[in-house]
Order: C-alpha cells, then structure tokens, then sequence
C-alpha cells in the first residue's frame, strides 16, 4: 500500500508536464498553419471552408455610405436603427466608434451615385446626413 502510494505521487511529480517532454527544434515536420479537422457535417478538410471565407472577404472594396445618424447611446441608436429599417429598408449597417454609435446607409462605389442617394431620401426627411468613406459589400 505505502508503495502504490510513492508510485503515485512520483508519477504525479514526474509525469504532469507529459506534453512538453520533446524539444521542438527537432520536430521533422513543420507546424501546419491551421488546424486540420476532419467531422461529419463537412466530411471534409475545414481548410477548404476557411479558403471560402477569406476569398469572400477579398469581395470588400472601397467605397461610400450615408451617415444618417449617431449618438453616444445605444439605445437611441437601436431605436432609430429600428425606425430606418421600416423606411430604407435594407443596407443599413450600425458600428461603434468611441464614444459614437453610427448608423449608415447603402454600398457605393462611386461618389456620384451616393450624391444621388442623398438627394433622394433628403425628400424621406432625412436632412442631417452626410458621405463617408467606407469599406462596402
């Protein structure tokens, strides 16, 4: 008894940092640069689905948005978020930059088009908004 319990407190002591027993440096095969996870749902290498990610996310460009509105509330800015989304429709987008919530309208990719854009919801009521620079969809 006293012998099972030496071996087990040694083993504890010894053994607890198992994973880290080789030195890296002699590994012969490079650490890969994602993960690979073969599941049922995909019966595929996940590499290929990040692959479609990224090359989707090359699909932003430069562009131009409406700022209609901002406020250092959330609350108020959910519920104009709300009130536009019954008006405009789509292509609203809400983003948080310090200490301002912003709401933005459209995907522009040139100046004129969103010069236009503004004219037109001018006669919706919508008088205080102005260009901006944006990474569109």
């Amino acid at each position: 008894m006293k012998y099972n319990l030496l071996i087990i407190a040694l083993n504890f002591i010894y053994c607890q940092d198992s994973l880290f027993w080789f030195d890296m440096n002699n590994v012969l095969d490079s650490v890969p640069e994602t993960p690979k996870v073969l599941d049922k749902i995909f019966n595929d290498n996940q590499n290929k689905n990040l692959l479609e990610i990224k090359l989707k996310s090359n699909d932003i460009k430069e562009g131009y948005r409406l700022q209609i509105f901002e406020s250092t509330s959330v609350s108020k800015a959910n519920k104009k978020m709300l009130k536009f989304k019954k008006i405009l429709g789509d292509s609203l987008y809400m983003s948080f930059e310090a200490p301002y919530y912003k709401i933005q309208y459209g995907n522009f990719s040139k100046r004129e088009d969103a010069e236009r854009e503004k004219k037109s919801i001018a006669k919706k009521g919508f008088k205080n908004v102005w260009i901006i620079r944006s990474r569109i969809l």
